[in-house]
């Protein structure tokens, strides 16, 4: 099954007063593994669980190809004008495009077999799970978790709309074709290796008690402080901070 709404929250339990522990996106992948109250209990991909409105899922069409790389882009049902309300899919969406001979639309369609458009120049090929050169990758990690600047806190959220620490650095490795733990826990992630702050370059992780950041080197980090409400630079040399630093990590 496919998430086939924008975004998709989980719950802790079958129920919207439940606690938000996560939030799927449009094309992302999940296996049902039991039904309540009109809720499916999902596992994602990347190992999560959590209950989500039954409505939200469907059979998949087709693998998606490419992903939504601007912070929000606009599925037309007519791609020649924009007077019909849109579908708004958010950043890291995934999305099986087809190419006629529009020169601006790809053509997407729907589980209800409706076809809507996306323009072009607002999405890129899924990363491989083989990423590129070190350096490359690392600048690319840096600037995906950049482009969440000013995007609100919001506990369990994955999308500019609202996002929080974890959530911001899964993202940033995941639409680069990399895998870690979607919580601040390094002991979750086998791939990321524990190293001293010393030795962090830019696109490693940075651990708190209860945190996470991605390092950009010198004293800079980007992270999703509730303290600030919002994604923002921080700095190393914030000492209330430092005082619940663990560990930085790298994959490299």
């Amino acid at each position: 099954m496919i998430v086939c709404a924008p975004s998709a929250v989980l719950y802790a339990e079958p129920e919207l007063m439940a606690e938000q522990v996560d939030e799927v996106l449009y094309g992302e992948e999940v296996e049902i593994t039991a039904e309540q109250s009109g809720f499916y209990k999902i596992k994602t991909d990347y190992g999560y669980e959590g209950w989500s409105i039954k409505q939200y899922f469907f059979e998949k069409l087709h693998d998606p190809a490419f992903m939504v790389k601007v912070p929000f882009a606009d599925l037309l049902f007519d791609g020649k004008n924009y007077y019909h309300a849109p579908i708004t899919l958010p950043f890291g969406s995934r999305v099986d495009v087809g190419f006629g001979h529009d020169e601006r639309y790809g053509f997407i369609v729907l589980p209800s077999k409706r076809i809507y458009y996306i323009h072009k120049k607002h999405i890129r090929p899924i990363a491989s799970p083989k990423p590129a050169a070190e350096q490359e990758t690392r600048e690319s990690i840096a600037a995906t978790a950049l482009s969440y600047l000013g995007a609100q806190y919001r506990w369990g959220g994955r999308t500019p709309a609202g996002v929080d620490c974890s959530g911001l650095c899964f993202n940033a490795y995941r639409f680069n074709g990399l895998s870690i733990w979607r919580d601040a826990d390094i002991s979750r992630s086998p791939a990321v290796k524990p190293i001293p702050l010393s030795q962090a370059q830019r696109g490693d992780l940075l651990y708190f008690e209860g945190h996470m950041a991605v390092y950009l080197g010198g004293t800079e980090f980007v992270h999703a402080s509730a303290a600030e409400g919002a994604v923002c630079i921080g700095s190393t040399g914030d000492e209330a901070l430092m005082q619940k630093f663990l560990t930085a990590g790298t994959v490299f």
